[in-house]
């Protein structure tokens, strides 16, 4: 994950690739990268990169964007060294998914919750919670901000999501559904995992007694997704990996 002066992790090259080269929101699919070797799903390595004073200095001067950016900079420079990467980027057209209104209209409360969960200034944070397993909790999040979340790979759609639902507000709601197998999760009442936190390749213990998030969001919110026309990403294919030397 994220330090404040480099990154640190023990994660697969699977999971580092899609970090370093757009984080999920652009590689939304488990075959938005192609070309990695089975080892790359599985074996953990610990990596670490740190950056000078100076650096730190001319990163706390960047806004949140820009940061982001910065970081999957250094981490494509740290899979090169490490694992020898090459890569090259092709678009692909992927399907997609619409998020819509169903029939019975929305059933979803506008504004923010007046218990929901507050900074330290006691301002209210607008955020997805994880408070339990396959529970979690939003709060003053538009539909915009809900469908990124249902793109990612946790939420098990398996596809972007696009909002089409044309709610304009905020909303604060809980949903309960079966998170994607294979996929960890933050900790329970910690913040939802912020993207770069949420794709570890360990199993999850299925929960057989929540509901898949397609009929989650249908019977819970009101909601559903429709295939949509899709979506054009950048692809990455590997050209060149190679596992480093045991130290």
């Amino acid at each position: 994950g994220a330090t404040p002066d480099g990154i640190q992790a023990d994660a697969t090259v699977s999971m580092l690739v899609r970090n370093a080269y757009g984080g999920f929101t652009k590689l939304p699919t488990e075959d938005s990268v192609i070309g990695l070797p089975d080892w790359t799903k599985t074996d953990l390595f610990s990596i670490q990169a740190k950056m000078s004073d100076a650096q730190m200095a001319e990163f706390a001067k960047l806004g949140e964007d820009e940061q982001v950016r910065q970081r999957e900079v250094m981490l494509q420079a740290l899979l090169v060294d490490k694992f020898k990467l090459k890569v090259h980027r092709e678009p692909k057209q992927v399907p997609d998914y619409d998020l819509v209104v169903a029939k019975g209209g929305p059933k979803l409360k506008e504004g923010i919750d007046p218990n929901g969960i507050r900074d330290k200034d006691g301002k209210p944070v607008i955020s997805m919670f994880v408070v339990g397993p396959g529970r979690f909790q939003a709060q003053g999040f538009t539909m915009e901000a809900f469908a990124g979340f249902l793109g990612e790979p946790f939420a098990g759609t398996g596809r972007l999501v696009k909002d089409k639902t044309g709610l304009t507000g905020k909303y604060s709601f809980t949903l309960n559904f079966a998170p994607a197998q294979g996929v960890r999760l933050g900790p329970p009442g910690g913040p939802a995992p912020a993207p770069a936190a949420v794709a570890a390749d360990a199993p999850a213990a299925p929960d057989d007694s929540l509901p898949s998030i397609f009929t989650a969001l249908e019977e819970q919110l009101g909601l559903k997704l429709e295939p949509g026309t899709g979506t054009t990403i950048d692809l990455v294919v590997i050209d060149h990996v190679e596992r480093p030397p045991e130290n």
